[in-house]
């Protein structure tokens, strides 16, 4: 990259919760939102690729994460002794 290259701002919309828990990840990892951005656009100018899913496969992996929590949530609550028994049922729903 050209160190004489002019210098541009870019901006764009994003929904608030998306770039709050991008900005939260970046910043874990040492990174500012512009510092991330802009390491992913030179990834892009370098590589002349683009390596990211598209929406349906994120939408795909954000349920497939929200499952994934629920199961190691429900397998907690088991593991602590948090669950009801067949007789708790049969007594609660008088089945």
């Amino acid at each position: 990259m050209s160190k004489a290259a002019y210098l541009k701002s870019v901006a764009f919309k994003m929904d608030s919760d998306t770039l709050d828990s991008a900005s939260k990840v970046l910043k874990a990892n040492g990174y500012s939102l512009a510092k991330g951005m802009t390491l992913f656009l030179k990834n892009v100018a370098i590589t002349k690729s683009v390596d990211l899913p598209d929406e349906e496969e994120l939408e795909n992996e954000f349920l497939f994460m929200q499952l994934k929590n629920e199961v190691n949530q429900r397998v907690a609550d088991v593991q602590s002794g948090n669950y009801y028994t067949d007789k708790d049922l049969v007594e609660r729903y008088g089945l």
